[in-house]
């Protein structure tokens, strides 16, 4: 028995399996549903005509606006299948590429990473509530302050036990008191320890217990901390604590 193609389908792209059925009664809802929107709209633009009409008459354009409504969608429906009729398998392919790869030879999705390190300029660096980065590479930072909060979203690295890193500073040079900070991982607040200390700048960790997500989601880790000024300086902003970079790996 040769295979079966979908409607639109160029013959060599195979149905994969798909009810046919199923999806004949779901183009015929479609169809039904794009006939009644469109006789819904004649009908409100020519709604004081048919007012006026007496009730023969109204049937009779009623009638004819279900009938013009329904012509309507289908002559898009026979649009859209030209148009789809006229796709290449390349285009196709582009379009849907995993229905035509062979389950035997579908790559498996990589594992999620077991570490994770952002510097604050770093391209992979993405968030909210940050000014921009200054400095380069490892030696680089961004202020928060532009909003209550600055967040960081990373990727997922799975479930299970993880220990965060957060290398933060304070502007100005002013001295950082850590315990004003607050940190939370996907809205969990974290219990912070004070890895390293100087005056302005410290290391602060915390460990994290990450629900399973087979790593398909973001790790966001959210940063409240005190705002700090420099009235005798240059620089005129009201600043957040900043970060140069955050670390994750799976204990």
């Amino acid at each position: 028995m040769p295979p079966q193609t979908l409607p639109g389908l160029p013959l060599e792209t195979l149905s994969d399996g798909l009810d046919l059925a199923a999806l004949r009664r779901a183009d015929r809802a479609v169809e039904d549903a794009a006939a009644r929107a469109r006789a819904g709209a004649i009908r409100d633009r020519l709604e004081n005509l048919i007012a006026v009409c007496d009730p023969a008459l109204r049937a009779l354009a009623e009638a004819l606006i279900a009938e013009i409504g329904r012509a309507d969608a289908r002559a898009e429906a026979a649009a859209q299948a030209a148009l789809e009729t006229r796709r290449s398998r390349g285009e196709w392919i582009s379009l849907d590429p995993l229905r035509h790869i062979p389950e035997g030879r579908a790559a498996p999705p990589p594992p999620p990473p077991r570490r994770v390190a952002v510097h604050a300029a770093d391209p992979a660096f993405h968030g909210f509530g940050w000014h921009s980065a200054e400095g380069t590479g490892a030696e680089s930072w961004r202020w928060s302050g532009t909003d209550r909060a600055a967040s960081i979203i990373l990727p997922s690295l799975g479930g299970g036990r993880l220990m965060i890193r957060l290398d933060v500073v304070a502007p100005f040079q002013a001295a950082l008191d850590a315990s004003a900070i607050t940190v939370l991982a996907n809205g969990q607040p974290l219990e912070l320890l004070l890895v390293r200390a100087a005056p302005s700048r410290a290391t602060l960790g915390a460990d994290y217990t990450a629900p399973e997500d087979g790593g398909h989601g973001s790790l966001v880790l959210v940063l409240l901390g005190p705002s700090f000024a420099d009235a005798a300086g240059p620089d005129t902003r009201v600043l957040g604590v900043g970060l140069r970079s955050v670390t994750v790996e799976r204990d």
